[in-house]
């Protein structure tokens, strides 16, 4: 009888070691997405950037090179929508770069809180695989629940 029950008891450990092994590598997967994600907003960004520094570098330029009223008037309002859709670009890709990072510190506490059950779930199987090897009656008092 005590012998099924430690049988039991290790299989339903190895189960449940198993599934948050399996939790574990699917929460360091979408962990390594979000950084990939965030990187790619990153470069996304800095190319933004370095867009928006020639199209107003070639507008200025045009603007110095210019004498009609009129026509600077027109570059002076084209710098100023660029520098509205800049603006607009990089606060939406700052508030995405955001929530990847809330997303990610939020997997990055599970995972860390999956590494504590896998752990805990490895030495009580271990404790269960060594009192089996040490005699299921000396080992019962040790885990109470197995009764």
């Amino acid at each position: 009888m005590g012998y099924a029950l430690f049988s039991q008891r290790k299989q339903v450990l190895d189960a449940e070691l198993t599934c948050a092994q399996l939790q574990q590598t699917q929460r360091s997967n979408e962990q390594f997405q979000l950084a990939t994600e965030q990187a790619g907003l990153k470069q996304q960004l800095s190319s933004l950037a370095a867009g928006q520094a020639g199209e107003l570098a070639s507008l200025y330029e045009e603007l110095s090179n210019t004498t009609d009223s009129d026509q600077r008037l027109t570059i002076n309002d084209k710098i100023k929508q660029k520098e509205q859709d800049f603006k607009k670009s990089t606060d939406d890709i700052n508030r995405q770069c955001y929530e990847v990072s809330i997303k990610e510190q939020a997997i990055e506490m599970e995972v860390k809180r999956l590494d504590t059950v896998v752990t805990t779930l490895k030495d009580q199987l271990d404790a269960v695989q060594q009192a089996e090897g040490q005699g299921i009656q000396n080992a019962i008092p040790k885990f109470g629940g197995i009764s």
